[in-house]
């Protein structure tokens, strides 16, 4: 059996269950994986506090990765790596955007501020009462320095909406990635940023291969990162092309995938503790 020394994990619907929770037997192992010397790395197009309260209720620390690699924190949480969109840019594609409504609206992330049109907006309430992250009301050039990087501009809306915007935006700024991370949610970042490429450079902050790596995804925004390491893991509740993206898959986000995985990789030891 191949020996493993980190391993990488997305977390909406792959470490969390549908009610956004982290089962006791799931944290226990990963916790055991602290001891015997693997270092679990939650990477998620979420900002840095979206994650910290993940790792203190699995009992952990050390690296994480946010924005789907455009900001690497390291267990200090000192940035390592850092890659957004300028202010001008940023505001070259909200105006290409489609107008705020009440089932439609784009915020924008910087570190660890989440800047919303409007923080009452009802989608906004929603995505704040799933991440227990307040965003704050106000416009970028407002609340940011000149040369402050957008991590990240988030839209949430209707599917068939955000893929027409997805479409124009490509087509408008091709230095740009674009793409969804859920039927309801667009992402638009610096065209560099992936997590397969966030992996990499933190494979080599930790001093080790990539193929020394294994890791688990359930999303297309996971598809590169699961093909960027040794041992690329889908879960269950994947779609389908993302199974086919890796060389393994386990049960769903509710049946204790990511945690079957593990045992069967590293073992059953520990998971108690």
């Amino acid at each position: 059996m191949d020996t493993y020394k980190a391993v990488f994990s997305d977390i909406d619907g792959t470490l969390l269950t549908d009610s956004h929770q982290v089962t006791p037997g799931t944290a226990g192992r990963i916790r055991g994986l602290g001891r015997q010397g693997v270092p679990f790395v939650l990477v998620s197009a979420r900002m840095p506090s979206g994650i910290f309260p993940i790792q203190e209720a699995i009992g952990i620390s050390g690296p994480i990765i946010c924005y789907g690699g455009a900001l690497i924190l390291d267990a200090d949480r000192n940035p390592i790596y850092s890659r957004g969109l300028s202010l001008d840019l940023a505001g070259q594609i909200q105006d290409c955007l489609p107008p705020e409504t009440a089932e439609c609206c784009f915020c924008a992330y910087s570190y660890d501020l989440w800047i919303a049109s409007d923080r009452l907006h009802p989608l906004v309430r929603r995505e704040e009462e799933i991440t227990q992250v307040r965003a704050v009301s106000g416009q970028l050039r407002e609340l940011l320095e000149p040369d402050a990087p957008i991590h990240k501009l988030l839209g949430f809306g209707p599917p068939a909406l955000l893929d027409e915007t997805a479409a124009r935006l490509r087509a408008a700024f091709p230095q740009c990635a674009v793409y969804k991370s859920a039927p309801h949610l667009l992402e638009i970042m610096d065209g560099s940023v992936s997590k397969a490429s966030a992996v990499h450079s933190l494979c080599r902050f930790l001093g080790i291969s990539p193929q020394e790596a294994a890791a688990f995804g359930d999303n297309y925004n996971d598809m590169d990162m699961l093909k960027a390491v040794g041992l690329g893991i889908a879960m269950g509740n994947a779609p389908q092309p993302v199974k086919e993206a890796a060389k393994l898959v386990t049960g769903s986000n509710e049946q204790e995938g990511l945690l079957s995985a593990l045992n069967t990789l590293f073992g059953k030891g520990w998971t108690n503790v």
